[in-house]
């Protein structure tokens, strides 16, 4: 038998040979590596050779080897049959800590503004601050739910996700798993054509996982936005405890004042308006930001959550392709 192996440092990844190899795949760099052990039947060397030929740097080279085709065989049984290991992201990886909080607070913080502002319209003290409490309950209190939203999405995309969303990227927790399985398959599939000389036919799927998103994860995205929008009403601080981001200008103007005679007179008046204390508002987005983070405390447990779920239903398909590969000796 022999060994087909690659110099990864003369490798200059043109991939011809991946083409033509299905002992051959390339890496994340590009490059080719071998899957397995690369080990093939004499019946196959010329087709081996021819591709070593293909080199144009000389990164190939073929080695015969000695090899105890039973014990291989057995060998391989036990890699099979062994139970799947997974090395999961730690909590602390994806857990919405108060640091999160505190940097989503800072993104929320925009210059807000009320309507009517710096409009002297109202003649007291007093009414100018009752409209300048009442538009803001209305136009941006009201928006607790929706900027909560945005503190939690901001929170899912950059840390959940690396556990509850499938992407095609090598910092995707579920993406590496699926890699390394399909990896393992395919050196599963040379081995056992090398040592037995049987050409095996798999299923078109049979290298795809069914386990990107699962349904538990769609129906909990879907379905979680009622709830979480309790819970930070239930967490947030009513909006009279925030009346301090309003503040109250007075000015004042000369207004004619007409008689029945003609005689028209002068007199001044003070008018006030209400305005939006900008620097004041970071109290009230830190609170915002609090709500998320404690009525969503639920969101790592239900990351772990995911992450057992998923583990049991590979750990299923991937039981049920090994059955079909025992089946081939």
């Amino acid at each position: 038998m022999y060994k087909l192996k690659v110099e990864s440092g003369k490798c200059n990844a043109c991939g011809a040979c991946a083409l033509e190899c299905d002992i051959l795949q390339e890496n994340a760099e590009g490059t080719v590596e071998v899957i397995g052990e690369g080990i093939f039947n004499d019946s196959e060397l010329e087709k081996y050779e021819n591709i070593v030929k293909l080199c144009p740097t000389g990164a190939l080279s073929l080695i015969q080897e000695n090899v105890d085709v039973n014990q291989k065989i057995s060998d391989l049984k036990a890699k099979m049959n062994a139970p799947l290991e997974f090395n999961p992201p730690s909590v602390d990886e994806y857990r919405f800590d108060l640091e999160d909080k505190d940097a989503y607070a800072k993104e929320l913080y925009v210059t807000s503004s009320l309507d009517g502002e710096y409009e002297y319209d109202y003649k007291s003290w007093d009414s100018a601050k009752s409209a300048g409490e009442r538009a803001f309950r209305n136009e941006i209190y009201s928006q607790v739910e929706a900027l909560a939203q945005q503190v939690m999405a901001m929170y899912e995309q950059r840390k959940l996700n690396k556990v509850a969303r499938y992407a095609e990227i090598p910092t995707n927790y579920k993406y590496s798993v699926h890699q390394r399985l399909i990896n393992n398959l395919r050196s599963f599939v040379n081995e056992i054509e090398s040592y037995t000389g049987k050409k095996i036919s798999v299923p078109s799927d049979f290298y795809t996982f069914r386990t990107k998103d699962t349904e538990y994860i769609n129906n909990r995205q879907d379905h979680v936005n009622e709830w979480r929008a309790d819970n930070i009403k239930s967490e947030m601080k009513p909006a009279s405890e925030f009346y301090t981001c309003i503040g109250i200008e007075k000015t004042t103007e000369e207004e004619r004042v007409s008689s029945w005679f003609g005689d028209d007179k002068w007199k001044t008046v003070t008018k006030y308006c209400y305005y939006l204390r900008s620097e004041k508002m970071e109290r009230f987005y830190n609170n915002v930001a609090r709500a998320a983070w404690y009525g969503g405390k639920y969101s790592h447990k239900f990351g772990t959550e995911e992450l057992n779920r998923f583990h049991k239903e590979i750990t299923e398909e991937w039981k049920n392709k090994i059955s079909y590969l025992l089946n081939q000796f």
